[in-house]
């Protein structure tokens, strides 16, 4: 995933895009909102982007080894965590 495949959010995009450049990554980021916001979609591409062998100045190149590994999913450092336990507690959680 690309930050040009991410509608919007083009000042978040700047920052992140001005972290790796600066040199400045944090050890974890939080993407947080609402279901359907883009997070997701922001997440794996600023993850492509650190990762991209070959970056741009705005984005990833998309045609790495890295790259197309973030493009498939596949690539070793990149995980997903998704909550999995279901009690009564945690389904009166709006």
């Amino acid at each position: 995933m690309q930050f040009k495949e991410v509608i919007g959010h083009h000042k978040v995009k700047k920052q992140l895009i001005n972290t790796v450049h600066e040199g400045r990554i944090s050890h974890a980021q939080l993407f947080l909102g609402k279901e359907g916001s883009g997070n997701l979609a922001m997440a794996v591409a600023y993850a492509q982007y650190i990762s991209c062998e070959n970056k741009q100045t705005d984005d990833s190149c998309n045609v790495c080894p890295s790259c197309i590994k973030f493009k498939n999913l596949a690539h070793p450092d990149l995980h997903f965590i998704f909550p999995v336990a279901s009690n009564a507690d945690i389904k009166k959680i709006p």
